[in-house]
């Protein structure tokens, strides 16, 4: 029954309160409060990234060592790539690009050189944008990501490269380089789901290890 006050009239009903237990949270996308719940902070912050990023450079330079007839000299598997997919998936755009750009410097800084750089700056700027775009619409597997990721990897390169050494002509290596990006990424997305925090937690103890060894190689 409607209660009554006393000039007749009838008082508007109690607002309906909903029940706490349905109450959600949404986010821009499926998967954005995920991603902001499960970004390192802080110190934790630091650690996560040191961690990711020596496990990244040691599979890089493992992958320096694997050779595979029949591709073009500097084509590689993108073993690292790996570590990067996994951070941008779980961690987010922010922690992806600072991995990769301290791996890059890293890794230059030991075993390349300011052209390396460049085109690595390059090739890793365009894919974690490329892939992040990709991620923020959730409407990509992780295989698709990766292969996107690939190919703009490559188109990133290859502009620099049309730039360092002014000559528009190497752009007619992008086909070839168009079917190993799509190659590696298949590979790559298979495969970074597959590091889960244990693995990557083993893979650090590891690459603690043999990081220091690494420098000594290259003195």
């Amino acid at each position: 029954m409607t209660a009554l006050h006393n000039d007749g009239q009838k008082a508007a009903p109690a607002a309906y309160r909903e029940p706490e237990g349905d109450k959600r949270t949404k986010g821009d996308n499926g998967n954005t409060e995920a991603t902001k719940n499960n970004r390192p902070h802080g110190a934790r912050g630091i650690a996560f990234c040191g961690m990711f990023t020596a496990v990244a450079i040691v599979m890089g330079y493992i992958e320096s060592f694997i050779v595979i007839p029949g591709l073009l000299p500097g084509m590689k598997l993108g073993l690292a790539n790996c570590v990067i997919l996994f951070v941008l998936m779980r961690y987010g755009l922010t922690s992806a690009a600072l991995v990769s750009l301290v791996r890059i410097i890293v890794v230059n800084s030991l075993f390349g050189n300011m052209t390396a750089a460049a085109f690595s700056l390059a090739g890793a700027a365009l894919s974690i944008f490329v892939m992040g775009l990709l991620k923020k619409s959730g409407r990509f597997s992780t295989v698709g990501m990766s292969i996107a990721g690939g190919v703009a990897h490559n188109l990133g390169q290859v502009l620099v490269a049309m730039l360092i050494f002014d000559n528009v002509g190497m752009f007619c290596y992008f086909p070839m380089l168009i079917v190993a990006g799509v190659a590696a990424g298949v590979f790559v997305g298979i495969l970074a789901p597959v590091f889960s925090s244990f693995l990557l937690s083993s893979l650090t103890i590891f690459a603690c290890f043999t990081l220091p060894f690494l420098s000594l190689i290259n003195s």
